[in-house]
């Protein structure tokens, strides 16, 4: 309940409020802006953590003040919850930008039709997908394993399902490929396929697969196959929108190198590349956040990624804060191992 005095908007009772779902309590205030007021500040008392936010506001001289207090365990939930969020809302916005790219390409040789018609025939169809899963197991030469086959990896699968709360268990293939460490998803919730490779169950221990399993159920849950489709349905259609548009000025004598519209179209189809690039590692960090949240083992899932690396790699995995922030990290599918185990130990602690 806000109060309101002779002199205005004055400081708040502090009330707390739940967040629903997160079991405990955040309170809030309007407070007076002070001039060197701290924006955030973490404090600790046995097993209770505060977070105190200092935020601005429309009102010139207040700020509104928020509290949240919780144990370390539902502080982590709630930060991987965010960084979720932020996940997904940096997903809409790649796809919404190839989206406009492929419009864009469209309407600078046909107008507001050329969009239309360019987004149109660029969508891809309902149900499809890009490589037919029959194709894709038979490339990496699969078998379905049956549960009696390995009743402890099972196990450890079906454990993972149930958190994720998936309806039906993902088949399980497996490659005889003793020098090969991966695992692959494809599908979705209501009809999924993981592959895991001979070397990877040979080298990791139960705990580890499970840090993985968990990560593939995670682009299942996620819907991850189907919109690294549609994303790259969108980039074939940039390809193919920008070479035909380009073609059709250059029939018609406008052949000036520097001309915007020629550079924007011969340089569309390497902007949508790198916006799928920037999809495959938005998807795969979340990956990450949510098999987090499915096995609550940080250690087990930081030292598979370990040895993901020295045996991708052949080196020894570099510090968590030392990752490539240079140019060609964007044109990397995945962020570099020492950026996800970063990110993972952030959200684990």
């Amino acid at each position: 309940m806000w109060n309101f005095g002779s002199e205005g908007l004055w400081r708040s009772r502090i009330e707390p409020h739940a967040i629903p779902g997160a079991g405990f309590p955040i309170s809030f205030a309007m407070v007076p802006a002070a001039p060197h007021m701290e924006p955030a500040r973490v404090s600790r008392s046995n097993d209770t953590i505060s977070i105190e936010l200092h935020l601005t506001t429309e009102w010139p001289g207040w700020a509104l003040y928020c509290r949240i207090d919780g144990n370390p365990q539902e502080l982590s939930s709630l930060r991987r919850q965010i960084h979720r969020d932020d996940n997904h809302r940096h997903s809409a916005w790649v796809i919404a930008a190839m989206v406009l790219l492929l419009a864009l390409c469209g309407f600078i040789d046909g107008g507001a039709e050329g969009a239309q018609r360019a987004v149109a025939e660029g969508m891809p169809r309902p149900g499809a997908a890009a490589v037919p899963r029959e194709l894709w197991l038979r490339t990496f030469g699969a078998r379905l394993l049956r549960p009696a086959e390995m009743p402890r990896l099972f196990l450890v699968l079906t454990e993972v399902c149930r958190r994720a709360q998936l309806s039906r268990l993902p088949d399980l293939y497996y490659v005889a490929a003793p020098a090969q460490m991966n695992a692959y998803a494809y599908g979705g919730p209501e009809k999924s396929a993981i592959i895991v490779t001979e070397g990877l169950l040979r080298n990791m221990s139960l705990s580890e697969i499970a840090g993985i399993l968990a990560h593939e159920v995670a682009h299942i849950r996620n819907q991850d196959a189907w919109a690294m489709d549609w994303a790259a349905a969108l980039n074939r259609a940039i390809e193919r929108v920008a070479a035909a548009v380009l073609a059709a000025l250059r029939a018609r004598g406008e052949r000036t190198p520097g001309r915007p519209l020629a550079s924007l179209l011969g340089a569309a189809p390497t902007l949508s590349r790198l916006l799928l690039l920037a999809l495959s590692r938005i998807r795969e960090l979340d990956a990450d956040a949510t098999a987090l949240d499915l096995t609550g083992d940080s250690h087990a899932m930081v030292g598979a990624l370990a040895k993901l690396e020295r045996h991708h790699g052949g080196s020894a995995m570099p510090a968590a804060d030392t990752f490539d922030d240079g140019p060609m990290r964007f044109l990397r599918s995945h962020p570099e191992t020492s950026e996800r185990v970063g990110t993972l130990l952030s959200l684990a602690h």
